[in-house]
């Protein structure tokens, strides 16, 4: 019986952890164009000023933002690795913090998973 016990508890113990996901779909838009007017929310200026705004931003490093439902919630995942989708629809598996800020496990895109390896 005591065996039994032992095992069970240690089965317990060394059982993986499965860690909970939420989903989330919306755009990827650039948190900086998005802040300065919220009409910018493709790859151009709304005004057509600025062609491929967004992309040349999140190259530069500019933090990259899940558009859901109107609301901007920024993706905590290097913005390079996301520069080359911006403006389309993305499915993002993965935790969002109290401040809004989403925890990347997975990133799809256009039902290409993208690689966000070299998060930080």
């Amino acid at each position: 019986m005591r065996k039994t016990t032992a095992l069970f508890v240690s089965a317990l113990f060394l059982a993986p952890v499965a860690a909970s996901a939420d989903s989330f779909t919306g755009q990827l838009v650039d948190t900086r164009c998005m802040a300065m007017n919220n009409k910018n929310m493709g790859q151009d200026h709304k005004d057509g000023a600025l062609k491929g705004c967004a992309t040349a931003c999140a190259k530069m490093g500019i933090p990259v933002a899940l558009l859901v439902d109107g609301k901007m919630h920024t993706i905590a995942a290097p913005a390079p690795l996301l520069a080359p989708h911006m403006a389309k629809e993305a499915t993002i598996e993965g935790s969002m913090t109290p401040g809004g800020v989403i925890m990347p496990m997975k990133v799809m895109v256009e039902g290409q998973e993208v690689d966000i390896k070299g998060m930080m």
